[in-house]
Parts: structure tokens; C-alpha cells; sequence
């Protein structure tokens, strides 16, 4: 319910095309919670665990996630959240 979908960056894939992702990974002793999970669909999902690629997630202090794109997507690398599921 909270991320609606595929919480990408301007992604609009619906919640059945996605699986949770932990931000944390629990073999680093990430837990299974809503504070550690984000959905994503499958192209998002590899994106987010290939290190070349270069883009991070974190849960912002409002509880939404936030991602940050690699250096040669925005140099600044400003934070990056998907509205698209909010406008429905």
C-alpha cells in the first residue's frame, strides 16, 4: 500500500508485477519489515543490485523511499522518488 507499485523513479508497474526488495540485505542482517522493504518490478530490481549501475535505496525519515542516482545520471546525485503512483 505504501509504495503503490514499483517505487522507481517514474516507474508505473503495478504492485503484482513487483517483489519486495530489502534495502538492507538480510544476509547483512537486514530484517523483513516495512522499514526495510521497497517494491520494485524485475528491470528495477536487477537495476538496484548491479553495483556498474550505480543507483542506491534508502527509507528517508518519512517512512518513503528514496533513491540515488550514479554520478553520470546526475552529478549532484539528488535524491529521486516516484510520484507516479501518488497521482492515482
Amino acid at each position: 500500500l505504501r509504495d503503490g507499485g514499483c517505487a522507481f523513479p517514474d516507474c508505473d508497474r503495478p504492485p503484482r508485477w513487483c517483489d519486495g526488495h530489502h534495502v538492507r540485505h538480510w544476509a547483512d542482517g537486514g530484517d523483513t519489515s516495512l522499514a526495510n522493504a521497497v517494491l520494485l518490478c524485475g528491470y528495477h530490481h536487477r537495476l538496484v543490485h548491479d553495483p556498474a549501475a550505480g543507483w542506491t535505496v534508502h527509507i528517508a525519515p518519512d517512512g518513503r523511499p528514496i533513491f540515488r542516482p550514479p554520478a553520470w545520471v546526475d552529478p549532484d546525485r539528488v535524491p529521486r522518488r516516484n510520484l507516479f503512483h501518488r497521482r492515482l
